[in-house]
């Protein structure tokens, strides 16, 4: 968050199924995230993070892991791990 706009706190009650946000905070997520976002919780970090919804998850996602498979060898790694498979 830009250090120019202030923290605002809501409270969740048991009571509701609804979260009162203030105006000039949903503003501010239109104005950065746009009208569709995604409510991401952390269960290790107990944090509610908000990502902008991606137009296309297909997209969002190509390439995911791409670094990982360079190290191990990719194509050659997955050649070598089914040699080791039982007929």
């Amino acid at each position: 968050m830009e250090a120019t706009q202030p923290v605002r706190h809501s409270s969740v009650n048991e009571d509701y199924r609804v979260v009162l946000i203030p105006k000039d905070m949903v503003d501010f997520i239109k104005e950065k995230l746009g009208k569709d976002v995604l409510w991401v919780y952390d269960e290790d970090s107990k944090e509610l993070t908000l990502i902008k919804r991606p137009d296309s998850y297909t997209e969002a996602l190509s390439g995911l892991g791409a670094e990982m498979w360079k190290k191990i060898g990719g194509t050659d790694y997955i050649r070598r791990d089914r040699e080791q498979w039982d007929d």
